[in-house]
């Protein structure tokens, strides 16, 4: 049972929602306590104590455990007695309706809560706690794992009286001799050799309905096992089969999808590419402890954000769930893909015209071994291809396809997985699923490309007659300059295919240029010795991306 206390003057505070969790995630028998009614002013007492009752259900309600929870109010009075206390009768006679005993089992090896250690003058040492699980008897051997040391046992005692033994459930002191008091104050005791420390714990999502930031993988948290609280590295992750349904079990023989930022339960989960609907307990998470910890098999784990700054009022409390597995290698028991995505520009077609010429997808120094055969989609056609080798000495590529309607400035997408953890023996191993690329059905049909210029005529058109054009030059953005606005817009771009040559392009500084959503820009200078031009947008930037078409109007 727990006794959730409320001031009734301050009413629910931050640090009273954090307890409300805490006992919801360690029983259904609570009782709410309202505290220091005899603060109120006596005129208001009743209409102020029956208004937070009403606050207090309405935030109950939503509770899945205590919305039907018994809500006293009492006054504890005061040290010097002059003040009688109020409402106890009633929280005793509550609390004894409420009584739950739960069904106790000696079975199992034993692991005992220690939560305070003393010496007793000339008789030893005295360990009390709770029994977690299994039983403990007089004479029986404990392992104190955290120390490296083995104990007999002395004598057992509960409530001032000697017992030879205790079970699962039960509040016992353990007296044992040769063990210095003061090196242990919280911790386990086992029967020697049951458990063992572990660095990696595996465990099913249960998100607290009241954390309201993000965690993404890769941050650190405040895991707490038992009296234990350590940091961890947290990294989300979720079995595509699985998306819908709650608890699914953890089995390390298959591989499971990244998941980059677990959403609070207002917001969803995230994932790369399309976010995937996951139920609420669908996702799991790896906790790489910082250091290893004692932690008996099911063991409940509460993961929280306790650096939050204190003057927000935030919970700190993110998630919780059970153990369940724990791992000693990572890369050998857990699988992890996480897809990566890069993404070029069709330069132009070869004779063949299976065969294109891709930039902008990799660099000139990428270790062409690690992406040959891959497969690539064209955006727009939803053609999937495969990647051919390197063309020339600048970072171009070649890519096959089986279709041949790709036209330039098309985008080329590359996805791949790659599994975290890997050692370095196998850290450069890409993977292709069959569903990492688009349907085909949701192409653009060739001819809509093609007709591009005709559409972006219709945009530009009345820019000609201000311009009086006598010649439209037509070229494509290479690549994105200066900082980006929050709004997605450049300042300037570099621009490939006006010119032929520097010397060309450098009689045409301060010409003007305009794209396809009709944003006019001026070539401010040159960019190397191949024509290339820098454009800028001085008013507001550009919202064009890389391979959109540019035009300069000659006058």
């Amino acid at each position: 049972m727990a006794v959730l206390v409320i001031d009734v003057v301050k009413g629910i505070q931050m640090q009273t929602i954090e307890s409300m969790v805490l006992a919801e995630l360690s029983t259904p028998h609570v009782l709410v306590v309202l505290n220091k009614i005899d603060l109120l002013p006596v005129e208001t007492q009743s209409a102020q104590i029956t208004a937070m009752t009403k606050t207090i259900r309405e935030f109950l309600s939503a509770s899945p455990t205590l919305h039907a929870a018994p809500i006293i109010a009492v006054a504890a009075g005061d040290a010097d007695g002059t003040r009688a206390p109020r409402g106890m009768s009633d929280l005793l006679a509550a609390m004894r309706s409420h009584l739950h005993v739960p069904t106790r089992s000696a079975d199992g090896p034993l692991v005992f809560a220690v939560d305070h250690c003393f010496p007793l003058r000339g008789k030893g040492t005295v360990l009390t706690g709770t029994v977690l699980n299994g039983q403990i008897k007089v004479n029986d051997t404990i392992a104190l794992p955290m120390l490296g040391v083995e104990k007999k046992v002395k004598s057992l005692q509960m409530f001032h009286a000697s017992v030879d033994s205790a079970i699962q459930g039960d509040r016992v002191a353990i007296r044992v001799h040769g063990l210095d008091s003061s090196t242990m104050e919280r911790g386990l005791a086992i029967t020697p050799h049951s458990l063992t420390f572990s660095s990696n714990l595996v465990l099913p999502v249960h998100q607290i309905r009241f954390f309201s930031l993000p965690c993404p993988s890769g941050s650190k948290l405040h895991v707490t096992v038992g009296h234990t609280t350590v940091m961890a590295k947290a990294t989300f992750f979720y079995n595509k089969m699985h998306c819908a349904s709650d608890n699914p079990p953890f089995d390390p023989a298959i591989e499971y999808s990244y998941l980059p930022v677990l959403d609070p339960l207002s917001g969803s989960a995230a994932s790369e590419g399309n976010s995937p609907h996951l139920a609420p307990s669908a996702v799991l998470v790896l906790l790489q402890l910082d250091r290893p910890v004692l932690c008996p098999p099911h063991s409940h784990v509460v993961c929280s954000r306790l650096d939050t700054d204190v003057n927000r009022q935030v919970c700190r409390i993110a998630f919780h769930g059970r153990v369940d597995a724990t791992i000693e290698d990572v890369a050998a028991s857990i699988r992890i893909g996480k897809v990566k995505e890069r993404r070029g520009v069709v330069d132009k077609s070869l004779d063949d015209p299976s065969v294109v010429i891709v930039r902008d997808l990799f660099r000139k120094e990428t270790n062409w071994d690690v992406f040959r055969h891959l497969r690539v989609q064209n955006t727009r056609t939803k053609a999937v291809g495969h990647l051919d080798g390197p063309f020339g000495k600048a970072g171009k590529c070649r890519a096959i396809f089986a279709a041949t309607d790709a036209v330039a400035g098309d985008v080329v997408v590359l996805r791949f997985t790659k599994t975290l953890f890997q050692d370095k023996a196998h850290h450069l191993r890409l993977r292709q699923n069959p569903a990492i690329y688009d349907d085909p059905t949701t192409a653009t049909p060739r001819a809509e490309a093609l007709n591009s210029d005709v559409r972006a005529k219709q945009v530009v058109e009345p820019l000609l007659e201000t311009f009086e054009c006598e010649k439209c030059r037509t070229g494509l953005v290479e690549r994105l300059k200066g900082e980006t606005a929050p709004n997605g817009a450049n300042p300037s771009v570099i621009a490939a295919g006006l010119f032929a040559t520097a010397e060309e392009a450098a009689e045409f500084v301060g010409a003007e240029v305009a794209t396809d959503a009709a944003e006019i820009g001026h070539v401010e200078a040159l960019f190397g010795k191949a024509g290339k031009v820098r454009v800028v947008f001085p008013c507001g930037g550009t919202m064009a991306k890389v391979g959109d078409t540019v035009r300069l109007f000659e006058k």
